[in-house]
């Protein structure tokens, strides 16, 4: 933000309502994002978006994770650290506040960690009152703004499918929709966002990269198993098992009733 640019009305009361949220139960075990000036050295998002620049830290943390570490499980990793660090508490704005936090690249920064990772989101204002409301126009700023770019790099740099990221985004997006159900003081309040995420295509006809990421499956046991769509690549990765909703974990799979 220049010297020059006004915050919006009530930007700091915004900040910290969100804020709050992390205080308490459902969120209360999660990373809030910070506002204002970084005090920790940080990257701008648009910074990220470029292959020099996000190559360095990708390339840290890969090395981080010792000698032969598969790149392609170690960026689709990475992703996860910036897509939990920044999805989680812009939807949780959108869904309980019908605010839009400023997440466009050139916006925001993120602050990395000696290995590379992205330890913090970093953001200049408490956002503004959602343009729209209508599901897939609300999230647009986060998906399309900052989510598809990020994804093109980082798909670019890895060799990965653009889905293996989107997947990685998704547990997230489904994550914060449900959590968002659940907070006492706004019952129901995920259900534009989990409504978005069960639509093939979009309104312009595109096809939706965030259909379904979660599945709830009947796989015996007392209650259905959230299990991803796709694998993460985490096993891939020294002494990593597979994660507990993998798709390629046998319990997981779905149980075959007889007629």
């Amino acid at each position: 933000m220049t010297d020059m640019e006004a915050l919006p009305a009530r930007s700091d009361e915004v900040a910290e309502s969100l804020l709050a949220f992390y205080r308490e139960p459902p969120l209360d075990g999660l990373k809030a994002p910070s506002f204002g000036r970084p005090d920790a050295a940080s990257l701008t998002g648009s910074a990220l978006l470029d292959r020099d620049a996000l190559s360095e830290p990708l390339w840290r943390f890969t090395a981080s994770l010792g000698e032969g570490a598969d790149r392609k499980a170690a960026i689709s990793i990475w992703s996860k650290y910036l897509f939990s660090l920044v999805a989680i508490p812009t939807l949780t704005a959108n869904l309980l506040l019908g605010v839009d936090l400023p997440v466009r690249p050139e916006r925001l920064r993120l602050e990395l960690g000696e290995r590379g990772e992205v330890v913090r989101l970093w953001l200049c204002h408490g956002g503004r009152p959602l343009a729209s409301r209508a599901d897939h126009e609300r999230f647009a700023m986060l998906f399309d703004a900052l989510c598809e770019p990020f994804i093109e790099t980082l798909a670019s740099l890895s060799g990965l499918s653009p889905k293996v990221f989107w997947s990685n985004l998704g547990h997230y997006v489904e994550y914060a929709g449900r959590t968002c159900s659940q907070h006492p003081e706004f019952p129901g309040a995920g259900e534009p966002l989990l409504r978005f995420l069960e639509l093939r295509a979009l309104p312009d006809g595109r096809r939706n990269p965030l259909y379904q990421p979660v599945r709830y499956l009947d796989v015996g046991a007392e209650r259905p198993a959230r299990v991803r769509r796709l694998c993460c690549l985490k096993y891939r990765l020294p002494d990593e098992p597979l994660c507990g909703g993998c798709p390629l974990e046998p319990e997981n799979r779905p149980v075959k009733r007889q007629r």
